[in-house]
């Protein structure tokens, strides 16, 4: 899209020999040091597998030799799109394990003969689009088909308390 100089000198406050002087300058010898910084950034954040925010980064470039200022290294990488991966902690309860563990579980050994003896389901969420959906399945474990599935979201169908009819499947 072509914009009238003029105007946009008008615009934005300055005279268009300013513009003309500022597109034929060249680089300050800041912007390159932050080119060459930028490049020492993402290798030092490929190289934690992209685990290291700025505070870590900027550690890393100080052992390295390099003299840089935290809010710098933090600029460039926001400038940059440069992020940590966020890791999810998962806190394990050892006890409530071992209670589980202890309770032998009975449908696995079970001879089925017929279908609608052992139901099983099972609940789950997936990320689809930008956007965690639920899904929830209930299947005759003789058949194995899933008898009803239901998918959270605003196309969804609102689950009832059971499923009618042997292979009802929505989604």
């Amino acid at each position: 899209m072509q914009h009238d100089l003029t105007l946009m000198c008008r615009v934005y406050g300055v005279t268009r020999a300013g513009f003309y002087a500022w597109r034929s300058r060249e680089r300050s010898e800041r912007e390159r040091q932050n080119e060459a910084l930028s490049t020492q950034i993402r290798t030092v954040h490929a190289e934690s597998r992209g685990t290291y925010g700025s505070p870590r980064v900027h550690q890393a470039l100080r052992q390295r030799g390099h003299r840089v200022g935290k809010h710098r290294v933090a600029r460039l990488m926001r400038a940059h799109g440069i992020k940590a991966r966020v890791a999810t902690i998962r806190y394990a309860n050892p006890g409530l394990q071992r209670y589980f563990g202890s309770i032998p579980n009975r449908q696995l050994d079970r001879e089925l003969k017929a279908p609608d003896q052992v139901w099983v389901g099972d609940i789950t969420y997936l990320k689809v689009g930008g956007i965690y959906r639920y899904l929830a399945v209930v299947m005759d474990k003789y058949s194995r088909p899933g008898a009803c599935r239901r998918c959270s979201g605003p196309s969804a169908r609102p689950a009832r308390a059971g499923c009618e009819g042997r292979h009802r499947r929505a989604c």
